[in-house]
């Protein structure tokens, strides 16, 4: 197929564009790539001679990829269209043509027409973690603490849970370091605590004022109607009352399930202390080096 480089837009119309963000130059880049890579499969060359000469063209784009100077770019595009036309000449079974690629290819360094380096493989998977469950996967809801607790019987010594509180989220700490599933939980319970707390800022201090001026507009233009209205269509602060009360609800429900959970997690501590102490052993609370109260049969 005939190459046809005046159909190409030249590669330097815009000055102001470096060479890499023009895209009539990778138009043109790309184009003669193709150009090169079509002509070698269609020239009458020897399987070696057309393997190298492809390898070539490959590595050398690859080593000018990043070159910006419009000088040695117009030699490398001359240089490239010059070769389009001599396969092209080689495509028509010219004699003459096909010495001179094979005489051109034979001086080419050896470096150059080695196959370019392949890709880097893909990374290996990764491991299957030694429990076979995600680090992050929550426990199937009849493995749940508050359903499981306290274990009638334990392998070792029995360890009390420490009811614990992350910035007012109650939670069990069972064992350290603290498990990733159970800090996603809480990240995800502060994360949405401080939303609700957000919007409860936004309705009263923004949307609550932006209401009542709006309501004292529509007064004024009710005023002014020669016809009242009597105003059955309701106020903006109402909407916006409506609002606030239902994101306060939403934060007193969360609150009731907390306090909920709170008194199932303190039974549990109840029921694990009072199982520590039947079996003779002593329990600490606070830090074991300097512990607030000892428990002790």
């Amino acid at each position: 197929m005939k190459f046809n480089k005046d159909r190409i837009a030249s590669p330097f119309k815009h000055r102001f564009f470096k060479p890499k963000k023009s895209t009539e130059n990778r138009v043109a880049a790309i184009a003669l790539y193709r150009a090169l890579l079509s002509g070698c499969s269609s020239a009458a060359l020897p399987d070696d001679d057309r393997t190298s000469l492809q390898n070539a063209i490959r590595n050398k784009f690859r080593q000018n990829r990043k070159i910006q100077s419009p000088y040695q770019l117009g030699l490398s595009f001359k240089l490239g269209y010059e070769t389009v036309d001599k396969l092209d000449a080689a495509t028509t079974a010219n004699t003459a043509s096909t010495n001179i690629l094979s005489h051109i290819i034979s001086t080419l360094p050896r470096g150059l027409t080695r196959a370019p380096p392949q890709p880097r493989p893909l990374p290996p998977p990764p491991p299957t973690y030694p429990s076979g469950r995600h680090p992050l996967a929550p426990l199937p809801p009849n493995r749940a603490v508050l359903k499981v607790r306290p274990h009638a019987t334990v392998s070792g010594q029995r360890k009390v849970p420490v009811l614990a509180s992350a910035n007012g989220v109650p939670f069990l700490r069972l064992t350290k370091p603290q498990p990733a599933a159970l800090s996603r939980v809480l990240h995800q319970k502060l994360a949405r605590r401080q939303e609700n707390f957000h919007r409860q800022v936004e309705l009263r201090n923004y949307w609550l004022p932006l209401a009542k001026q709006e309501d004292e507009w529509d007064a004024l233009i009710t005023a002014q109607l020669p016809e009242r209205v009597d105003g059955s269509e309701g106020k903006w602060v109402d909407e916006v009352l409506v609002a606030d009360k239902d994101n306060s609800m939403a934060y007193e429900l969360e609150m009731r399930k907390d306090k909920m959970m709170v008194g199932a997690m303190m039974e549990i501590v109840d029921r694990e202390t009072a199982m520590v102490l039947r079996a003779g052993g002593k329990v600490v609370r606070g830090r074991a080096k300097a512990p607030l109260r000892v428990l002790e049969p």
